[in-house]
């Protein structure tokens, strides 16, 4: 594996506005460039550059990036097989890291997975995880088999096991310990259940934990010298043999629907470790099977980033289809209640993915209305221009035009049409709407208009959502100045994704201080001002003495104006105006 800093040198001597040039026509747009997107049809522009941030979006399929992720999406190449392209052409050596140095951060996080286990069998501090791995099916056996483990609730249990030995900075880098705000270290993993990702070895090369109450639910390891999310399958390395020898994989969501199908028998069972699957995945997922089933709860199949996936494991060239589960199941709780007998009918129902993507449509839409073929057809539009194949396109058009009694010919030509709103257009308004106080906070970070230094006086990366949450630890990790190109070189692909829009989308901020304190608010002291709100009404309902009843509705009132005040602010303050 390379080092980082020769990701970020060659990031230094290879203009991103060249590369991209050598595949499509760029035009001065403004500071940044703009082209047809090489990725979907694309008939009105919306691929853009941005060459001092080194990254590339496009606001009709949604695709992004830095230099590296072009290179790959375009070429169809792995990313080291970008690496050595990019290397050579920068006149860079790259310098792998030692045998040495990458088995010592396997031996860290195999002795942080014995600490997890150890913990997880403390007759005491352990018992609260273990009755709820019971309660979920899971014995004795099945925790020994699949390495679970408990974080205790404590902040510096794992840094007091293990930095001595090894030295917090090496543990900071595997994502074990977390900066805070005050710039002190602390365990990332408190209170939950662990599950350990492994590698197709069978080694340990990231964690996931799994929260009793609160959010989030779920929180998986950053991206580290060992594990790039985007690149991995949970279970692969238990699933690998079954997988390749039947050339057929079974895709689910979480670590709980991997392992309760892997009890039951159903052990060509992998998961996403989330909905939003990358072309990586794909690749890896294609070197074992040919046909893939997703299994998703239903909210969660039918999601935007869900059918971007199952896009993706089509252009990688496998057969996708999706089996629909009942209401209200996911595979975890189906399989645990019905049996493999039944999971494996499931999967025999199974339909392609275009099907599933056309019924959903019938769901949202009334499509015996105009207005309702208008909106299926735009819905429609972006998932067909994502699809490689043209026997599938056709097919795509077809369904469609039966299912809004239409002809193929006229639905074809509609749906292969360019979007007629683009970003230096009348999409401008849609997207300065669309920003929230996570992306407008972010959006600030990434282009320079704020510091972290700013920032991290009221919020830290626990206070943004998983989403986000890793390009936050990036940023906190590297601090002030904020170097864009280094931030995103840090993080996996999606991340690089959401990096790439943010700092691309025509919004501007004509009080970036105004919008960076109003989006704080936002984040961290309305729901402070929430949460006391709510024990101010239980400590009224409880309080019995006229004087203290007086004294917390004063209270209250104080609170409910101050929070009328900061809304009101937030809103006539909103310091962003879309640019064309």
């Amino acid at each position: 594996m390379a080092d980082r800093s020769d990701v970020e040198a060659i990031k230094a001597r290879v203009d991103i506005i060249s590369l991209v040039s050598r595949y499509l026509t760029l035009t001065k747009s403004g500071s940044r460039y703009k082209g047809h997107c090489p990725f979907h049809k694309d008939d009105t522009p919306s691929f853009y550059v941005d060459p001092e941030k080194g990254l590339w979006h496009c606001f009709g399929c949604g695709e992004g990036g830095d230099l590296f992720a072009f290179l790959m999406k375009i070429e169809r190449i792995s990313f080291p097989e970008a690496l050595e392209r990019l290397a050579a052409e920068a006149g860079i050596k790259i310098s792998r890291k030692g045998d040495g140095t990458r088995e010592k951060l396997y031996e860290i996080n195999a002795e942080a997975a014995k600490y997890f286990v150890d913990n997880l069998h403390h007759p005491r501090l352990g018992k609260r995880a273990r009755d709820y791995l019971v309660s979920r099916g899971y014995e004795e056996e099945v925790w020994q088999r699949f390495g679970l483990g408990y974080a205790l609730d404590e902040w510096e249990g794992l840094k007091r096991r293990l930095s001595k030995r090894y030295g917090t900075k090496t543990l900071l880098e595997l994502g074990l310990l977390v900066k805070g705000k005050s710039e002190s270290l602390y365990d990332r993993f408190r209170d939950r259940v662990i599950f350990p990702i492994y590698d197709l070895n069978g080694r340990p090369i990231a964690f996931g934990g799994r929260a009793f109450s609160g959010e989030p639910k779920y929180l998986n390891s950053p991206q580290t010298p060992l594990f790039d999310k985007g690149r991995h399958l949970y279970g692969l390395s238990w699933a690998r043999e079954e997988i390749a020898a039947r050339r057929f994989a079974v895709l689910v969501e979480g670590y709980t629907d991997v392992l309760s199908l892997h009890v039951a028998g159903v052990i060509n069972a992998i998961g996403s470790m989330g909905t939003a699957l990358t072309r990586s995945q794909a690749e890896i997922l294609a070197r074992f099977a040919d046909e893939v089933v997703i299994v998703y709860d239903r909210d969660a199949a039918g999601a935007a980033a869900s059918v971007r996936g199952m896009q993706i494991l089509r252009n990688a060239g496998l057969s996708v289809r999706v089996a629909a589960l009942p209401e209200g199941e996911d595979p975890d709780s189906f399989v645990r209640r019905e049996g493999k007998e039944k999971f494996s009918q499931v999967i025999s129902e199974a339909i392609p993915f275009h099907i599933f993507f056309l019924e959903t449509l019938k769901e949202r839409y009334d499509l015996t209305s105009l207005k309702g073929k208008e909106e299926a057809l735009d819905a429609a539009r972006s998932f067909y221009q994502g699809l490689s194949s043209l026997p599938l396109r056709q097919e795509v058009g077809r369904c469609l035009g039966e299912l809004i009694d239409l002809p193929t010919d006229e639905v074809v030509r509609e749906l292969s049409r360019g979007r007629a709103a683009r970003p230096d257009q009348e999409h401008v308004e849609e997207v300065e709407e669309a920003w929230g106080e996570e992306e407008i906070i972010l959006g600030l970070l990434l282009r320079g208009e704020a510091k972290w230094e700013e920032v991290s006086r009221l919020a830290g990366p626990e206070d943004f959502s998983p989403r986000y949450r890793t390009l936050v630890e990036a940023i906190a990790e590297m601090g002030d100045p904020i170097d864009t190109a280094k931030v995103v070189s840090r993080v996996d692909e999606d991340a690089v994704r959401l990096a790439s829009k943010l700092v691309i989308a025509p919004v501007v901020f004509s009080d970036a201080k105004k919008a960076l304190s109003d989006a704080l608010v936002r984040l961290v002291r309305l729901p402070v001002i929430e949460q006391r709100l709510r024990e101010l009404r239980e400590e009224i309902k409880r309080a019995k003495d006229r004087a203290k009843i007086d004294e917390l509705q004063r209270a209250y009132s104080a609170l409910v104006a101050e929070k009328i005040a900061r809304r009101r602010d937030a809103q006539e303050g909103k310091a962003i105006r879309g640019r064309a």
